[in-house]
């Protein structure tokens, strides 16, 4: 669906129509730079994944195409932004095998962008080292700093992408990760943290608010739809990265 709304829950709560998605997407990251640009990086259309960076302007109510996603589309991957540096990563692409039907796979790649400071849709992206732990599908994540570290931190997901009923594409039932991983872009290196209290897959992103994580909802190794709410600190660097 190509619907884009704007609300102001804290004065009317009216949902207003903005202009729409020029390429309807889902399964998209959607990532947030200078409080006022929305990025739509990649996702499923229709049929298939787009390689697309659509760019949408809060202010002047405008869509732009800026860099295109430079690896293999995919569609449930995650990401964040700290400043204009992104990160993203996992998800699934579509494979077509000589013969019987097209595959959904687990991609391993990560990208990490650089937005450029004299045009907003200009990304210098370039390949990252892979995730620890494995690559992760629907996964949450969101960009924290502080005076130490810009980290982008992937949250939970799982390992075997699904349609909706959290049933793999295989046929098995996905499981949720409780694995909490980060990229450091100061550090330039991945290191894993301390894990959620609870395993949930199945976020499109998380909110950070006062340096820790919310993600709300969710869906546990029962593949059943949470009404819960979990809240995640950074508190801990392991030594060693769980298998």
């Amino acid at each position: 669906a190509p619907d884009v709304f704007e609300v102001h829950p804290n004065t009317t709560g009216v949902y207003r129509p903005r202009a729409p998605m020029p390429v309807p997407v889902d399964d998209a990251v959607a990532l947030v730079y200078q409080d006022r640009y929305v990025y739509l990086i990649s996702g499923w259309h229709d049929v298939g994944n787009v390689n697309l960076v659509q760019v949408y302007d809060t202010q002047e109510n405008t869509w732009a195409q800026a860099e295109p996603w430079p690896g293999a589309a995919v569609f449930g991957h995650a990401g964040g932004i700290v400043g204009n540096h992104l990160v993203v990563c996992g998800g699934a692409e579509v494979q077509y095998p000589s013969s019987g039907p097209r595959q959904f796979v687990l991609s391993e790649a990560c990208w990490q962008g650089q937005i450029r400071a004299d045009d907003h849709r200009r990304i210098d992206w370039r390949p990252m080292p892979a995730m620890p732990m494995g690559a992760r599908y629907r996964a949450a994540a969101t960009g924290m700093q502080d005076e130490q570290h810009a980290r982008v931190v992937f949250l939970g997901g799982t390992h075997n992408p699904y349609n909706y009923n959290g049933i793999g594409y295989d046929g098995e039932p996905a499981q949720a990760l409780a694995s909490v991983v980060a990229f450091d872009l100061k550090q330039q290196q991945w290191s894993c943290l301390n894990p959620l209290s609870e395993a949930s897959m199945d976020h499109r992103s998380a909110v950070n608010h006062q340096q820790a994580v919310v993600l709300v909802g969710g869906m546990n190794n029962q593949q059943t739809v949470q009404t819960s709410v979990q809240t995640w600190q950074p508190q801990q660097v392991l030594a060693q990265c769980a298998k």
